[in-house]
């Protein structure tokens, strides 16, 4: 029983990665005008439709593309931050049990959803429905190309808008969609990359087609293709802040380079325990830049 409520309130919903979607749509809330309650609850509902969507994953990389099934080492692998992957081929949950599940968050999710779609704009309840079904664009993105682009949407666009037009009915979406792409490098384009690494052997044998996998398959240094992507970001991130788009303190999240260098030196020696270290400094990375963005405007 312990295991299952376990499975049900945190594996599922896999709440590791809350400030990659809170911290989006924050920012979102103060660039349209500054966090009230209706901005809380946007944020609210950004996080309850990303608890949804990974339990989605859950069920549909089991029950609908198989990436879970077979027996250890011809499934997607465990990771030591988020168990998600073998609940079902491990018999913890039932299918119908992590279907409810994530029906279970998305219902949630509508309370806000609907009450700030009354009340401040029905886009509210548009980037709601379209977060809901990124998750199913995600499954099968992962054999067309496309599940990066897919997640990268889901975890920078939307959620940003959703604080804005939580704040507000007319915010300044445009200047939300230019900020809204170093959330996407960090939770897809990058993390992506390091969250497959394991799963590359045994899901490039089902016909998964992904630039994450072919990280593994080619030979790529993954620390060069890592660093890569960081370098762009800091880039990025020093852009936005020109434009003013961003305070110079978001900056703050730039104490974080040398210690993601370090997970990644260390990725040969030790790859689980840098690979944790390194999920860790890139789920910090949006926070901080977020309160240094709070801080400085």
């Amino acid at each position: 029983m312990a295991a299952k409520l376990k499975a049900h309130l945190w594996t599922l919903p896999r709440w590791f990665a809350l400030t990659l979607f809170a911290s989006p749509a924050i920012l979102g809330g103060l660039m349209a005008g500054g966090m009230s309650l209706n901005s809380w609850l946007g944020v609210l509902a950004a996080v309850l439709v990303m608890a949804g969507g990974h339990s989605f994953n859950s069920y549909l990389d089991y029950a609908w593309t198989g990436l879970d099934k077979g027996n250890e080492g011809e499934r997607s692998a465990e990771k030591n931050y988020t168990g998600g992957q073998s609940l079902l081929a491990r018999g913890v949950l039932t299918q119908r049990e992590v279907l409810a599940n994530a029906l279970g968050w998305y219902a949630l999710a509508l309370a806000p959803v609907i009450y700030l779609a009354v009340r401040v704009s029905w886009m509210v309840l548009v980037l709601a429905a379209l977060g809901m079904a990124v998750t199913f664009f995600y499954a099968r993105g992962k054999f067309n190309w496309t599940h990066e682009t897919v997640l990268g949407i889901g975890a920078g666009p939307l959620p940003v808008l959703m604080g804005m037009f939580a704040t507000s009915a007319h915010p300044p979406w445009a200047s939300g969609l230019v900020v809204s792409v170093p959330f996407a490098i960090v939770a897809s384009f990058a993390g992506l990359a390091i969250d497959e690494y394991p799963d590359a052997e045994a899901n490039l044998k089902k016909g998964v087609k992904s630039v994450a996998y072919m990280v593994w398959k080619s030979g790529v240094a993954l620390e060069w293709y890592l660093s890569s992507w960081f370098l762009f970001l800091f880039t990025y991130q020093v852009l936005l802040i020109n434009l003013k788009l961003l305070a110079p303190l978001s900056a703050l999240a730039f104490v974080l380079w040398p210690f993601l260098l370090a997970a990644m030196v260390f990725l040969r020696l030790n790859f689980a325990r840098a690979s944790n270290a390194f999920i860790a400094l890139g789920v910090l990375y949006p926070a901080l830049m977020v309160a240094g963005h709070a801080l400085g405007r």
